[in-house]
Protein backbone atom coordinates (compact mmCIF):
# COMPACT_ATOMS: atom_id res chain seq x y z
CA UNK A 1 0.00 0.00 0.00
CA UNK A 2 2.98 2.39 0.18
CA UNK A 3 5.05 3.53 3.15
CA UNK A 4 3.35 5.80 4.97
CA UNK A 5 4.76 9.73 4.72
CA UNK A 6 4.98 12.92 6.56
CA UNK A 7 6.62 15.79 6.44
CA UNK A 8 9.36 15.64 8.19
CA UNK A 9 11.21 12.09 7.59
CA UNK A 10 13.88 12.41 10.35
CA UNK A 11 12.14 10.94 12.93
CA UNK A 12 11.64 7.74 10.98
CA UNK A 13 13.21 4.71 11.29
CA UNK A 14 12.15 2.22 9.08
CA UNK A 15 12.61 -1.47 9.94
CA UNK A 16 11.64 -3.99 7.62
CA UNK A 17 11.10 -7.77 8.94
CA UNK A 18 9.29 -10.48 7.46
CA UNK A 19 6.46 -10.04 10.06
CA UNK A 20 5.74 -6.48 9.67
CA UNK A 21 7.16 -3.27 8.53
CA UNK A 22 7.47 -0.11 11.07
CA UNK A 23 8.80 3.36 11.70
CA UNK A 24 10.38 3.82 14.39
CA UNK A 25 10.41 7.61 16.00
CA UNK A 26 13.74 7.68 17.88
CA UNK A 27 12.28 11.71 19.57
CA UNK A 28 9.16 9.71 21.35
CA UNK A 29 11.40 5.99 21.60
CA UNK A 30 8.31 4.78 20.09
CA UNK A 31 6.61 3.59 16.71
CA UNK A 32 4.81 5.56 14.23
CA UNK A 33 3.28 3.13 12.60
CA UNK A 34 3.48 -0.36 12.13
CA UNK A 35 2.33 -2.33 8.94
CA UNK A 36 1.46 -5.63 8.05
CA UNK A 37 -0.27 -8.18 5.63
CA UNK A 38 -3.00 -10.29 7.56
CA UNK A 39 -4.49 -13.37 6.37
CA UNK A 40 -5.83 -16.34 7.42
CA UNK A 41 -2.67 -18.17 6.98
CA UNK A 42 -0.69 -16.59 9.55
CA UNK A 43 -2.74 -17.27 12.27
CA UNK A 44 -2.25 -20.49 13.68
CA UNK A 45 -1.68 -21.88 17.50
CA UNK A 46 1.16 -21.51 18.86
CA UNK A 47 1.25 -19.80 22.31
CA UNK A 48 2.27 -16.26 22.77
CA UNK A 49 6.19 -16.39 23.71
CA UNK A 50 5.79 -13.18 25.41
CA UNK A 51 9.70 -12.49 25.41
CA UNK A 52 9.20 -8.56 25.44
CA UNK A 53 12.92 -7.30 24.41
CA UNK A 54 15.27 -4.92 23.35
CA UNK A 55 15.01 -4.22 18.99
CA UNK A 56 18.60 -4.86 18.28
CA UNK A 57 18.21 -3.97 14.74
CA UNK A 58 17.92 -0.69 15.99
CA UNK A 59 20.73 1.75 14.67
CA UNK A 60 23.69 2.26 16.74
CA UNK A 61 23.49 5.67 18.68
CA UNK A 62 19.68 5.48 19.75
CA UNK A 63 18.26 4.43 22.83
CA UNK A 64 16.87 0.94 22.70
CA UNK A 65 13.46 1.03 24.92
CA UNK A 66 13.32 -1.91 27.48
CA UNK A 67 10.65 -3.67 28.76
CA UNK A 68 11.23 -2.42 32.33
CA UNK A 69 10.87 1.00 30.85
CA UNK A 70 7.34 0.30 31.14
CA UNK A 71 7.88 -1.18 34.82
CA UNK A 72 4.92 0.52 37.79
CA UNK A 73 3.95 2.90 34.89
CA UNK A 74 -0.14 1.83 35.17
CA UNK A 75 0.71 1.13 31.07
CA UNK A 76 0.44 -1.99 29.30
CA UNK A 77 3.47 -2.87 26.80
CA UNK A 78 0.67 -2.62 23.50
CA UNK A 79 1.38 -4.44 20.48
CA UNK A 80 0.84 -2.78 17.29
CA UNK A 81 1.08 -5.70 15.21
CA UNK A 82 -1.14 -8.14 17.81
CA UNK A 83 0.73 -11.40 18.71
CA UNK A 84 -1.68 -13.51 17.55
CA UNK A 85 -1.53 -12.42 14.18
CA UNK A 86 2.05 -13.52 14.07
CA UNK A 87 1.23 -17.28 15.74
CA UNK A 88 2.12 -19.87 13.14
CA UNK A 89 5.67 -20.24 14.81
CA UNK A 90 7.09 -19.68 18.07
CA UNK A 91 10.25 -18.03 16.01
CA UNK A 92 7.47 -15.60 13.73
CA UNK A 93 5.55 -15.22 17.06
CA UNK A 94 8.44 -13.82 18.97
CA UNK A 95 9.32 -10.86 16.47
CA UNK A 96 5.88 -9.28 17.59
CA UNK A 97 7.74 -8.46 20.89
CA UNK A 98 10.07 -6.32 20.16
CA UNK A 99 9.87 -3.01 21.67
CA UNK A 100 9.17 -1.54 18.78
CA UNK A 101 6.28 -2.74 18.15
CA UNK A 102 4.58 -1.22 21.45
CA UNK A 103 3.57 2.04 22.69
CA UNK A 104 2.35 2.62 26.13
CA UNK A 105 -1.41 1.71 26.51
CA UNK A 106 -4.02 2.21 29.33
CA UNK A 107 -5.14 -1.56 30.78
CA UNK A 108 -8.84 -0.56 29.47
CA UNK A 109 -7.69 0.36 25.61
CA UNK A 110 -5.20 -2.95 25.62
CA UNK A 111 -7.33 -5.33 27.27
CA UNK A 112 -10.45 -4.23 25.83
CA UNK A 113 -11.61 -1.75 22.97
CA UNK A 114 -8.08 -2.29 21.55
CA UNK A 115 -7.96 -6.27 21.42
CA UNK A 116 -11.58 -6.56 20.36
CA UNK A 117 -10.77 -4.64 17.25
CA UNK A 118 -7.55 -6.97 17.21
CA UNK A 119 -10.26 -9.94 17.18
CA UNK A 120 -12.64 -7.95 14.76
CA UNK A 121 -9.70 -8.10 12.25
CA UNK A 122 -8.97 -11.71 12.68
CA UNK A 123 -12.67 -12.39 12.10
CA UNK A 124 -12.21 -10.59 8.81
CA UNK A 125 -9.14 -13.06 7.71
CA UNK A 126 -10.59 -16.38 8.98
CA UNK A 127 -14.20 -15.89 8.70
CA UNK A 128 -14.81 -14.18 5.43
CA UNK A 129 -11.61 -15.00 3.78
CA UNK A 130 -9.75 -11.86 3.45
CA UNK A 131 -6.70 -10.39 2.96
CA UNK A 132 -5.97 -7.20 4.74
CA UNK A 133 -3.40 -4.74 4.81
CA UNK A 134 -3.26 -3.39 8.62
CA UNK A 135 -1.83 -0.36 9.26
CA UNK A 136 -1.57 0.74 13.81
CA UNK A 137 0.34 3.83 15.74
CA UNK A 138 -0.16 6.20 18.38
CA UNK A 139 -1.36 10.03 18.20
CA UNK A 140 0.64 12.25 20.24
CA UNK A 141 0.32 15.56 21.50
CA UNK A 142 3.49 18.61 21.25
CA UNK A 143 4.67 17.76 24.78
CA UNK A 144 3.36 13.62 26.07
CA UNK A 145 3.73 12.39 29.00
CA UNK A 146 6.29 9.85 29.60
CA UNK A 147 7.54 6.50 30.95
CA UNK A 148 10.90 5.35 31.75
CA UNK A 149 13.81 6.78 30.13
CA UNK A 150 11.49 8.86 28.14
CA UNK A 151 8.64 6.81 25.88
CA UNK A 152 5.96 8.92 24.85
CA UNK A 153 2.61 7.93 26.06
CA UNK A 154 0.45 8.37 23.03
CA UNK A 155 -3.13 10.59 23.51
CA UNK A 156 -4.74 8.13 21.36
CA UNK A 157 -4.37 5.18 19.08
CA UNK A 158 -5.55 4.63 15.71
CA UNK A 159 -6.09 2.05 12.85
CA UNK A 160 -6.36 1.22 9.43
CA UNK A 161 -8.03 -1.61 7.58
CA UNK A 162 -7.69 -2.37 3.87
CA UNK A 163 -10.25 -5.18 3.02
CA UNK A 164 -9.06 -7.21 -0.50
CA UNK A 165 -9.66 -10.93 -1.91
CA UNK A 166 -6.31 -12.90 -1.80
CA UNK A 167 -3.63 -11.98 -3.87
CA UNK A 168 -4.60 -8.41 -4.64
CA UNK A 169 -2.23 -5.14 -3.83
CA UNK A 170 -2.53 -1.72 -4.17
CA UNK A 171 -3.34 -1.99 -8.01
CA UNK A 172 -6.42 -3.98 -7.40
CA UNK A 173 -8.17 -1.16 -4.99
CA UNK A 174 -10.88 0.70 -6.24
CA UNK A 175 -13.76 3.10 -4.86
CA UNK A 176 -15.60 0.28 -3.72
CA UNK A 177 -13.18 -1.56 -1.85
CA UNK A 178 -14.21 -1.86 1.88
CA UNK A 179 -11.62 0.48 4.57
CA UNK A 180 -12.06 0.51 8.26
CA UNK A 181 -10.07 3.24 10.29
CA UNK A 182 -10.50 3.91 14.00
CA UNK A 183 -9.12 6.37 16.10
CA UNK A 184 -9.40 5.59 20.33
CA UNK A 185 -8.51 7.50 23.49
CA UNK A 186 -5.62 6.01 25.61
CA UNK A 187 -7.78 6.56 28.46
CA UNK A 188 -9.76 4.86 31.40
CA UNK A 189 -13.04 6.49 29.92
CA UNK A 190 -12.26 4.50 26.61
CA UNK A 191 -14.64 1.61 27.98
CA UNK A 192 -17.59 4.04 28.04
CA UNK A 193 -18.40 2.87 24.30
CA UNK A 194 -18.27 0.09 21.77
CA UNK A 195 -15.14 -0.37 19.59
CA UNK A 196 -16.79 0.68 16.79
CA UNK A 197 -18.12 3.81 18.22
CA UNK A 198 -14.93 4.84 17.54
CA UNK A 199 -14.50 4.54 13.81
CA UNK A 200 -13.56 7.22 11.63
CA UNK A 201 -12.26 8.32 7.78
CA UNK A 202 -8.49 7.65 6.76
CA UNK A 203 -8.61 11.26 6.31
CA UNK A 204 -9.83 12.11 9.77
CA UNK A 205 -6.60 9.54 10.56
CA UNK A 206 -4.25 11.38 7.99
CA UNK A 207 -5.43 14.97 9.91
CA UNK A 208 -4.21 13.51 13.45
CA UNK A 209 -1.39 12.12 12.79
CA UNK A 210 0.58 14.36 9.63
CA UNK A 211 0.53 11.24 8.00
CA UNK A 212 -0.34 10.47 4.36
CA UNK A 213 -1.29 6.42 4.03
CA UNK A 214 -1.84 4.27 0.92
CA UNK A 215 0.87 5.98 -0.91
CA UNK A 216 0.53 3.23 -3.98
CA UNK A 217 -3.28 3.57 -4.09
CA UNK A 218 -4.09 5.89 -7.10
CA UNK A 219 -4.83 9.76 -6.33
CA UNK A 220 -8.64 9.79 -7.87
CA UNK A 221 -9.63 6.27 -5.61
CA UNK A 222 -7.52 7.50 -2.43
CA UNK A 223 -10.19 10.57 -2.30
CA UNK A 224 -12.76 8.14 -2.63
CA UNK A 225 -11.94 5.76 0.14
CA UNK A 226 -10.26 8.10 2.43
CA UNK A 227 -13.38 10.03 2.82
CA UNK A 228 -15.28 7.32 3.53
CA UNK A 229 -16.93 7.08 7.20
CA UNK A 230 -18.14 4.50 9.06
Amino acid sequence: MGVPKDGDDTDDVLLDRDAFVLSYNPKLEDPNWVSWRLSAADIGDVERQDDFRIDQDLPGGLYRVTPKDYAKSGFDRGHLCPSKDRSTSPEVNSLTFVMTNMQPQRPELNRHRWKEMEEFTRDLAIGRQKQLYVIAGGIFDANPKTIGHGVAVPKAAYKIIVVLEHGQGAKDVTAATEVIAAIMPNSKSVTSKPWTDYRVSIDEVEAATGYDFLGRVPEDVQRVIEAKRP
